[in-house]
């Protein structure tokens, strides 16, 4: 199910006058829904609709952006943890280490906990108010957390995940997590593509069919038994067999050495060569490719719970018969040569 044109650059170009830190995060998550939302199976999509309240639309880029919002409500000030991981030694960009050690309080849990949530759902349907709004919220958590684990600093605890390391912009002070929850994405869509977020997406889904195979064809493949043993949603998640956050996780953590925290230094001007090397070909034009992955990862692991019938390829990718979509089919995510 496509997002129309005018809602996806409405939507996006609000966000590019946003200069809240906050707001930043917003772009980004917002964008991988919106990828996400593309290669949902009708069934899938249809289902999502059902889930979320009216005002989503039936939307996951609109959904996305809601953990980040109520985080700090008293009701919700418990889930602030579950954003990023930090595991010990971790001290990039000399000493890149992800061994993770479960603790019940990180994004990897809580993609395993809300993953297992919508599973257990689905399996048997809500009765109750309370328990339609918990599903609603997993989905909601679920969108957002399948963000954060792709974002490089949600996996480096050094300098409170780069919130702390201050940086420069132009003239403007940042922070180098902030440099990569929203500055390198608006400049990109600003240079590249005319400040059109929408010419922005559609070059994602085109470099995924096309610059960044075959390598796209591996995204949703997965081992479930690389997930930690003593992790307690493993009951109700192992059927599941696109998803792998600590896979995912290990992924960003590399990142952090190789190119994220690079030659760190709070008098250097990140919108200049650190900005070509982070969203141009030097790297695979990584900054795209990260909310590319994590919105066909996302979807991967939508379409297998709400439509399990649906025919999966040889690495876990889903064929979808709806010209309106982009199809997984003319993805190929089936490996070439």
């Amino acid at each position: 199910m496509r997002v129309t044109a005018s809602l996806l650059v409405a939507s996006c170009l609000s966000l590019l006058s946003v200069n809240s830190v906050q707001g930043f995060g917003i772009l980004g998550h917002t964008l991988t829904g919106q990828v996400a939302q593309q290669f949902l199976t009708p069934e899938t999509a249809k289902q999502v609709k059902e889930i979320l309240s009216p005002y989503y639309d039936g939307l996951l880029s609109k959904a996305a952006p809601w953990p980040d919002m109520i985080k700090r409500q008293a009701k919700y000030r418990w889930t602030s943890v579950f954003h990023y991981v930090n595991t010990p030694g971790d001290d990039p960009p000399g000493v890149c280490q992800f061994e993770y050690l479960y603790s019940g309080k990180d994004v990897v849990n809580g993609l395993f906990n809300m993953t297992s949530q919508l599973q257990q759902y689905k399996a048997v349907e809500p009765s109750t108010p309370e328990d339609i709004s918990i599903r609603e919220d997993a989905l909601r958590f679920f969108v957002h957390f399948m963000g954060d684990v792709h974002q490089p600093l949600h996996i480096s605890g050094k300098l409170r995940g780069g919130n702390g390391a201050a940086a420069k912009w132009g003239r403007a002070k940042t922070n180098l997590h902030r440099v990569w929850d929203g500055q390198l994405i608006l400049k990109d869509i600003k240079d590249r593509f005319d400040n059109n977020p929408k010419a922005y997406l559609d070059d994602m889904i085109d470099m995924t069919r096309g610059y960044w195979q075959p390598e796209a064809a591996n995204w949703t493949y997965c081992d479930p038994a690389k997930n930690a043993a003593d992790n307690p949603w493993s009951e109700h998640t192992k059927a599941i067999t696109t998803l792998c956050p600590m896979e995912w996780a290990k992924e960003m953590n590399k990142l952090d050495c190789s190119i994220v925290w690079k030659d760190y230094d709070p008098l250097r001007d990140y919108s200049a060569d650190y900005f070509e090397d982070a969203t141009g070909p030097a790297h695979g034009y990584l900054v795209q490719k990260l909310i590319a992955m994590s919105g066909i990862r996302m979807a991967a692991i939508l379409n297998q719970i709400y439509d399990p019938q649906a025919p999966l390829t040889e690495h876990g990718g889903f064929v979808v018969q709806d010209q309106e979509s982009v199809l997984f089919e003319s993805m190929r995510f089936v490996k070439q040569g």
